[in-house]
């Protein structure tokens, strides 16, 4: 697999989180997958250090939730304080259970989920409906070229040790960059980054507690002028700690390990309770690629945007990317969908992407006020008027497309997941029945008064047709559906794969309204 003569299905560029999430929802579909990274082995330490409900979903789907759960633990309150201490803002809740069955925030250590996700790929290289895939660690990519049916990638051994000849061609239908920020795939598509006007130095510490019981879960973030300041746990046993550069310090003399020590100290943190994992400073900045696909290239994770940490919703926007363009390229490669499904793909994507990384930039211009002035005025605003202002994070809904029913409030707005039971078995819902596109129906079977037209159609793009509550369908275990349905108003939601609503209201409207969009390769004007 990989010479010049095979054609992938896909090719993915970056063996990071977002590259490995992609690949394994590929694979699960039985697409032939060949990953190229440049290093030849995973990155060893931490980078981002928490995702969200719907993160926590996606990976649910990819096989690997049981695996993460001892990486991972509940964070429950992000606080913002001042230099004296007093609590600014708090972000309350967040080991409150998210619409998408899981915990709204969850801490975690990214090594161990690349190693959880790679476990997971790999036992795929042999059972994928038996559709080989290929890791190729170590190979840089140096060339792209769209010849109009396919994508002929170029690369050469970036180790030595790890390469049998000192250069390959790849060929693939689709080719997907994941290759972060710097991506080759995003110069090679022509496009650049949008920034979106921030930037600062910090210097990122890891640590490990010697004594477990020192260890906490605690989220905060110090927002002193003399030096803004970040404690958060970065998964079970383990602690970060971020200091902001000042005006005249530079990196190489602030990333040295007295440096390190002398900043942690304060905070109770010294080479006798703590282990030193890693210190390094980072550029927080802020950009969006200004194009996320040209012809058969596209853009995913740090390749397509970068945002600020202080939402933690780098990771989560990867992920969400991964999810969004898995299915579409699943569909099309199956030959459910046209090509152009894959526009959809940044018209939903790039203005969601933007709302949480100007979230995370307003916050960042909160925090990093340096001046003291600034940082008085701004503790008495948010102590006395801004203190009734919203503090929950930003729920956007997915912009309009043709895979989102026109006009529906509903459409593009996250699904529920919660327990059911079938044939006696309880659990997720998508444990049990997910997959692919859901039509639900609350005390009724949805497809009950389908035509042999309608059901032709949800059978060739793989609807699945579920009721809730009655003879032969699911059992609502705790009530949470049909709350949910009260709340919306409907009897029936149709769910896209990566969990957002296509639409709700009646089961054959949706069914109509779906069949009617121009991204099947058989459009039908199906009437209701």
């Amino acid at each position: 697999m990989g010479s010049q003569s095979e054609l992938n299905d896909v090719a993915i560029v970056g063996y990071g989180p977002v590259g490995q999430a992609l690949a394994i929802a590929l694979a699960q579909h039985g697409h032939r997958v060949v990953v190229l990274e440049r290093s030849a082995a995973l990155y060893p330490l931490p980078r981002a250090v928490g995702f969200d409900h719907e993160t926590a979903r996606i990976l649910q789907s990819l096989g690997v939730a049981d695996s993460m759960s001892r990486f991972t633990a509940e964070a429950r309150r992000y606080e913002w304080r001042n230099a004296d201490g007093r609590v600014l803002k708090a972000f309350s809740g967040l080991d409150r259970m998210g619409i998408s069955g899981w915990p709204d925030k969850l801490t975690f250590c990214q090594p161990e989920l690349e190693r959880v996700l790679d476990a997971r790929l790999r036992a795929l290289q042999t059972v994928a409906r038996g559709t080989p895939v290929e890791i190729l660690q170590g190979w840089e990519v140096t060339g792209a070229l769209d010849r109009g049916d396919y994508v002929q990638l170029s690369a050469h051994a970036a180790d030595e040790s790890v390469a049998t000849a000192a250069n390959r061609e790849i060929r693939a239908r689709y080719v997907v960059g994941c290759d972060g920020a710097g991506s080759f795939v995003r110069r090679a598509m022509g496009a650049h980054y949008e920034e979106i006007g921030f930037s600062a130095d910090w210097l990122v510490i890891d640590i490990e507690p010697k004594n477990p019981a020192d260890w906490n879960a605690d989220l905060i973030q110090i927002c002193d002028p003399a030096r803004p300041t970040t404690l958060v746990a970065s998964g079970p046993g383990r602690r970060r700690l971020e200091f902001m550069l000042l005006p005249g310090e530079s990196k190489a003399d602030m990333n040295r390990p007295e440096i390190v020590w002398q900043l942690m100290s304060p905070w109770g943190w010294t080479p006798e309770n703590a282990q030193l994992e890693r210190h390094a400073v980072y550029t927080f900045g802020a950009g969006i690629a200004t194009r996320w696909r040209v012809g058969r290239m596209l853009l995913a994770g740090d390749a397509a945007h970068l945002t600020p940490p202080f939402a933690g919703q780098g990771l989560c926007a990867g992920l969400r990317d991964a999810a969004s363009l898995a299915w579409r390229l699943h569909a099309v490669l199956a030959g459910h969908a046209n090509d152009s499904l894959l526009d959809t793909y940044p018209i939903e994507r790039l203005p969601h992407v933007r709302v949480f990384t100007e979230f995370s930039v307003m916050l960042g211009g909160v925090i990093c006020v340096l001046d003291p002035a600034a940082a008085a005025g701004r503790d008495a605003f948010m102590l006395g008027p801004g203190a009734a202002a919203e503090d929950r994070y930003p729920d956007p809904p997915l912009s309009a497309s043709s895979v989102l029913r026109a006009g529906d409030p509903q459409a593009g707005r996250l699904s529920l997941q919660a327990r059911v039971a079938l044939d006696g078995t309880a659990g997720r819902f998508d444990d049990l029945l997910g997959g692919g596109f859901v039509l639900l129906g609350l005390d009724h079977d949805p497809a009950a008064a389908a035509t042999p037209e309608q059901r032709a159609f949800l059978s060739r793009v793989g609807v699945k047709t579920i009721g809730i509550g009655i003879p032969g369908g699911v059992d609502d275990v705790d009530g949470s559906y049909r709350a949910w349905f009260a709340e919306l108003g409907v009897r029936s939601v149709l769910v896209r794969p990566d969990f957002y609503m296509f639409g709700a209201g009646e089961a054959l409207d949706l069914i109509a309204a779906l069949a009617a969009s121009d991204a099947w390769t058989q459009p039908q004007a199906i009437a209701a």
